[in-house]
């Protein structure tokens, strides 16, 4: 039995495309930004928001995929395209990572003075827009927006650190080294939390059974209804980390009522996200 189900992914899409045009108007901003200041960090931000563009940009095109419904080539339908982004946008973030990584280490020995009253400005309007980018995906469910909501929170923290250290900078003319030294805390942060999510993306796609599902609690469930005799074959996987996949092969006592037995076994697995199930009754 399929469960036609694809209104996370139509809202994540709706989401990913709010906060693409937020990165959209903000790329500008901290372009000149970065330019006006001579600030690392916020140079550093310049490459590093212009990946934020592009993976967003590339979240919601698979998001946008990942609402299709299934086909003869793709008979679950396009749910794992979501899971593909979440892949894709985790590495591509990584790598950024490390080029601000590059770019800020050689600072910390040469450290070069920066407008703190330029960067100050930057922060407060950056602290702003990826605030608003956070309120709107915090409540999200797919992988792909984890992905890029861990992206916009590493933003604002880093904007936090910026205003700090604008601050500092304007009654501290001798702690230049503190603009590398933040960009360089942001890139291990953002390393650390996008390769958690780039592992659980990976789990999926390698069809791990999910996090939240409780195998031995299902199926003594399952054993316990009248008639099951016992479970004779059982996987599951997830499509997109949040609806699974089911096949189950299960004995039953022919002389119960099988129509019924096979409802219960529906209604259970729905309590799952369980939203394709095959059950074969021996």
């Amino acid at each position: 039995m399929r469960i036609d189900t694809h209104h996370h992914h139509k809202k994540a899409g709706e989401n990913l495309a709010f906060v693409f045009f937020m990165n959209l108007a903000f790329n500008i901003l901290v372009i000149v930004g970065g330019l006006a200041t001579n600030s690392m960090a916020i140079l550093a931000d310049c490459i590093h928001d212009l990946s934020d563009t592009i993976s967003i940009a590339l979240a919601w095109a698979l998001e946008k995929v990942a609402q299709k419904d299934s086909t003869e080539k793709y008979s679950y339908g396009y749910q794992r395209f979501s899971i593909l982004g979440a892949v894709i946008i985790s590495v591509f973030v990584i790598i950024m990572a490390f080029v601000i990584l590059n770019e800020a280490i050689p600072r910390l020995f040469a450290p070069e003075s920066v407008d703190a009253k330029g960067m100050l400005i930057v922060a407060v309007v950056g602290i702003i827009f990826k605030s608003i980018s956070v309120y709107r995906l915090h409540d999200g469910e797919t992988f792909n927006e984890k992905a890029i909501l861990f992206h916009q929170l590493g933003d604002v923290f880093e904007w936090i650190a910026i205003l700090i250290l604008s601050l500092v900078l304007m009654f501290w003319d001798g702690a230049p080294y503190l603009d590398p030294f933040v960009s360089i805390g942001i890139a291990l942060w953002l390393i650390f939390n996008l390769g958690r999510n780039l592992y659980k993306s990976v789990e999926v796609l390698l069809q791990k059974t999910p996090d939240y599902f409780d195998v031995g609690e299902f199926k003594n469930l399952i054993l316990s209804i009248d008639g099951v005799n016992a479970i004779e074959d059982f996987h599951i996987w997830s499509l997109d980390g949040i609806d699974s996949v089911m096949t189950l092969k299960v004995d039953v006592d022919f002389e119960k009522n099988v129509e019924e037995i096979k409802k219960e076994i529906y209604d259970i697995s729905g309590k799952y996200h369980v939203v394709d199930i095959t059950i074969e009754l021996d």
